[in-house]
């Protein structure tokens, strides 16, 4: 009886937990094909800005925003994500109204160990959400931070 009860304790415990992508994200690095490497910041209003925020649901459901600054116009979306089944990465959809609305789907994957320093505090997503851009890097962030002045710029050869 009593290992009964602890046994659903440990589930219900499991299923209160949140999915490892939970949390606010924000915009670190924008990836982009070019004829020579380079490394540099962009002024947040010469381009486009990305927070994301993501809450599980019982069901592996995820939902969330999409907080869009879209050359200094703000736009927000309603993100709607579930983990790929034993990949370790999710599908995160979003409607996207600037500069044309289109639906968006992209794969999302944490970089590295959570609790490092290289990593779990890294969000990878492989199709970009900001256009002409290969991939973009998210990083975890509170959710009252200021939004940054800058994004990095990282420029690779075909």
């Amino acid at each position: 009886m009593a290992g009964t009860r602890i046994l659903a304790a440990a589930a219900a415990l499991c299923g209160l937990q949140g999915a490892p992508i939970d949390g606010t994200w924000e915009l670190t690095r924008i990836f982009r094909s070019g004829p020579a490497p380079a490394t540099r910041a962009i002024p947040v209003d010469s381009t486009v800005y990305v927070r994301l925020t993501l809450e599980s649901h019982p069901g592996d459901w995820i939902s969330g925003r999409l907080y869009r600054r879209y050359h200094g116009e703000p736009d927000h979306s309603k993100v709607e994500a579930g983990p790929l089944r034993g990949t370790g990465r999710y599908i995160i959809g979003v409607e996207i109204e600037k500069p044309a609305w289109a639906r968006a789907r992209t794969a999302a994957w944490l970089v590295g160990e959570p609790g490092r320093a290289s990593g779990g505090d890294t969000l990878r997503l492989g199709t970009s959400l900001v256009p002409d851009a290969d991939s973009i890097e998210l990083k975890r962030v509170k959710p009252d931070d200021p939004y940054p002045a800058s994004v990095v710029e990282v420029v690779t050869p075909p």
